[in-house]
C-alpha cells in the first residue's frame, strides 16, 4: 500500500458521502434498510471514507463491523469477520479488549453478554473443520441477525473489496450473499470495491435480481473548489498563487493521493529552500523527486502497474501500447500503426490492459482515467526506461519540460473558454463518445465561424459559435456562471441558427453548472447540454488540457445510482 487510509483531522472533503451514509444508519434504526455499495478506482479514497465513518459514527444501537478481505482464504477471513464482531461489540459495551487479540480471548470476553451469538459461532467453527466451506460461508452472514435477536442492536455490514468474495472457491458466493441480504432486513451492507470494471459486473449480473433497494455511489476524485482548498490547507502557511495552484489541480485531476503526495513533498521542496512561497521551479523540483527518480513514490507506484508486462517471460506490445496512448494514438488504427503490430493483436491487449484498469474506453477512443500515469508514461517511461542508457542530462531535461508546461498551463487560463471550445470544435472526426450513459457522434465540422465580440452576446456567456460540415450544423454557446433558463430561451430564441437552419442541434456548454428549472427546459427544446466534467473528457480525448474552474460543478465527482425498488 502506497498511502494509508486517514480519518479524524487528517480526513479531507467527502461531506456529501459521509452525510449520506449517516443518513442511511439513521434509517436502519427507524426499520428502513439501504444497502450501499461504493465503487471507484485504486487510492481514491473509499478505505479513508469507511473507517472515517467508523473512526466517527458512534450509536450505543448499532454495531459496525468493518472488514477488508485481502486474502483468497475463507478461514481467514471468517476469522476476521468473527472477530471484527466481537471486538467492536465489547468496546461498545465498554469492556476493555485489545484489537489484535485472537478469537479465543474475545470469545471469553463476550460470553457473559452473547451465549446465542458464540453458540453460532461454535457451528461455523465445526462446519469448517468438516470441510463443509459453503454451509459455513451462509451462517457467517447471518450472525448478525442473531446478534440483533439477543441485544437488540442493529449492525452495519462493511465489506472493503466486496468483489472478492468470488476467490473464496464458495459455490455460487454471491447468489448466497444476496440471498442472506435479501431476509436480513435488520442488517445494513456497505459494500466498497477498488475493482471498477469487476464490481460493476458483479452488481449488474450476479447480484441485481437480489439487491433490494440497493444503492451504488460512484467515487470520483475531489472537485476543483475542494482540491483547490485542498492544496492552500496543506501548503500553508506557504504562500502560493492561483495560477500554480490550478495547474497543481490539473495536473492531478483531483485525486486525493496524487494531491496529497504532490502537495506534501512539494512543502518539503520549498521549506528546504528557505523559501516562502512556491515557485514553478519548485513545483518541477517535486515531481522530478516523486516521479523521475527510481525512488520516487510515484515512480515506484506506476513501475508497479506496469510489472506484469516487463517481466523477461511477458508477451505482447501492451508497454509500446500504453505508451503510444500516452502519446495520444488513442484510436485502434492509430495505436496498431504507432507499434507496428496488427489491429486483432492490439484489441486483445487493449482489452487486457482494460481488465486490469489501466486504461477505459469511450466510443472508439481509449483513454487513461489516471492522468498522471499518462503523464510518467509520456515523460518518463518512454524518455528514461525505453532509451539508451548513458544519455546525459535526462534530469535536467525532465526539470525543462515540466517547467514549460506550466507556462503553457499559466497561458491558457488566461485564454477565453469560448476560445478553447471553438478549437476542440475543429478536432471532430465524426468519432462516436461516450457521454454519460449515452453515444453521440461528433460531426466533421468543414466551417466554423469564431464567436464575434461586437455580436449580440447571450446573458453570462458568449455569441454562439456556429460550426457545419457534410449537412450538419452546430449552435454552441458557452455560458459563464449558472445557467438559468434565460440561456437556454436565448440559445433556442436568439441565435443565428434559431433564424436560417431549424435542424441545427444547438448547445449549451455550462461551465459553472445550471439550475434544475434550466435542465427541464433544455430537455423539453432539445438542447445538447455539455458540463464543464463532459467538456473536459472531449478535451482530453483530443490531447487537450483540461478547463479548471475553481468554485465550479463537478457533478460526476461523486455519481449515485440506485439498483433495483
Amino acid at each position: 500500500m502506497f498511502s494509508d487510509p486517514v480519518v479524524g483531522d487528517d480526513f479531507y472533503g467527502r461531506k456529501d458521502v459521509i452525510d449520506l451514509l449517516y443518513k442511511r444508519v439513521v434509517a436502519l434504526k427507524s426499520g428502513y434498510r439501504q444497502n450501499i455499495a461504493i465503487i471507484g478506482h485504486q487510492q481514491v479514497g473509499k478505505t479513508s471514507i469507511l473507517r472515517h465513518f467508523l473512526h466517527t459514527y458512534n450509536d450505543p444501537q448499532v454495531l459496525s463491523i468493518y472488514v477488508e478481505i485481502r486474502f483468497q482464504a475463507l478461514d481467514y477471513f471468517v476469522d476476521q469477520f468473527i472477530r471484527a464482531l466481537l471486538y467492536r461489540f465489547l468496546v461498545q459495551k465498554g469492556v476493555e479488549a485489545e484489537a489484535t487479540a485472537s478469537l479465543d480471548a474475545l470469545m471469553r470476553s463476550a460470553s457473559p453478554y452473547l451465549p446465542k451469538t458464540l453458540s453460532r459461532i461454535g457451528e461455523i467453527s465445526a462446519l469448517l473443520r468438516q470441510r463443509q466451506p459453503e454451509e459455513a460461508y451462509s451462517r457467517l452472514f447471518g450472525l448478525t441477525s442473531v446478534v440483533r435477536e439477543e441485544t437488540g442492536m442493529s449492525c452495519v455490514v462493511i465489506l472493503d473489496e466486496f468483489h472478492r468474495l468470488g476467490e473464496f472457491g464458495v459455490r455460487n458466493a454471491f447468489s448466497d450473499f444476496g440471498k442472506r441480504i435479501m431476509v436480513q432486513k435488520d442488517t445494513m451492507y456497505l459494500l466498497a470495491s477498488s475493482s471498477y470494471s469487476a464490481s460493476r459486473k458483479i452488481l449488474a449480473e450476479k447480484l441485481a435480481l437480489l439487491f433490494g433497494n440497493f444503492e451504488r455511489i460512484y467515487l470520483g476524485h475531489f472537485d476543483f473548489e475542494t482540491s483547490d482548498r485542498f492544496v492552500s490547507a496543506k501548503l500553508a502557511p506557504l504562500q502560493c498563487d492561483e495560477g500554480l495552484r490550478n495547474y497543481i489541480v490539473a495536473f492531478t485531476d483531483g485525486h486525493p493521493f496524487f494531491l496529497e503526495t504532490i502537495v506534501s513533498r512539494l512543502k518539503e521542496v520549498v521549506l528546504s529552500r528557505g523559501e516562502t512561497a512556491v515557485s514553478a521551479a519548485a513545483v518541477a523540483e517535486a515531481l522530478r523527486r516523486l516521479l523521475f527518480e527510481s525512488q520516487g513514490v510515484l515512480h515506484q507506484y506506476f513501475q508497479k502497474m506496469i510489472s506484469p508486462w516487463m517481466r523477461p517471460a511477458a508477451h505482447g506490445s501492451h508497454i509500446l501500447i500504453l505508451i503510444a496512448l500516452s502519446k495520444g494514438r488513442n484510436k485502434v488504427r492509430d495505436i496498431a500503426r504507432e507499434v507496428r503490430r496488427g489491429q486483432r493483436e492490439v484489441v486483445a491487449a487493449l482489452r487486457e490492459l482494460m481488465e486490469h484498469e489501466l486504461i477505459e474506453k469511450s466510443g472508439v477512443f481509449y483513454r487513461f482515467h489516471n492522468k498522471i500515469f499518462r503523464f510518467w508514461l509520456k515523460e518518463v517511461c518512454e524518455r528514461k526506461e525505453l532509451s539508451l542508457l548513458g544519455l546525459p542530462g535526462q534530469s535536467e531535461d525532465f526539470l525543462v519540460r515540466v517547467t514549460a508546461q506550466i507556462g503553457e498551463h499559466l497561458e491558457l487560463l488566461a485564454m477565453d473558454p469560448a476560445e478553447r471550445v471553438y478549437g476542440l470544435l475543429g478536432d471532430f472526426r465524426n468519432d462516436m463518445i461516450e457521454l454519460g450513459e449515452k453515444r453521440r457522434k461528433l460531426p466533421h465540422f468543414t466551417e466554423i465561424v469564431r464567436p464575434k465580440r461586437e455580436s449580440s452576446v447571450l446573458r453570462g456567456g458568449t455569441a454562439p459559435i456556429v460550426a457545419k460540415g457534410h449537412g450538419r450544423c452546430w449552435v454552441c454557446s458557452v455560458v459563464r456562471g449558472r445557467a438559468s433558463e434565460r440561456e437556454v430561451l436565448d440559445l433556442v430564441e436568439g441565435s443565428p441558427a434559431g433564424r436560417s437552419a431549424a435542424s441545427a442541434t444547438r448547445v449549451l456548454v455550462t461551465l459553472d453548472g445550471m439550475d434544475e428549472n434550466a435542465k427541464l427546459l433544455a430537455k423539453e427544446k432539445k438542447v445538447l447540454t455539455l458540463g464543464l466534467s463532459h467538456l473536459n473528457l472531449l478535451l482530453d480525448l483530443y490531447g487537450r488540457s483540461p478547463i479548471v474552474r475553481i468554485g465550479a460543478e463537478r457533478p460526476d465527482s461523486v455519481g449515485t445510482e440506485r439498483v433495483g425498488s
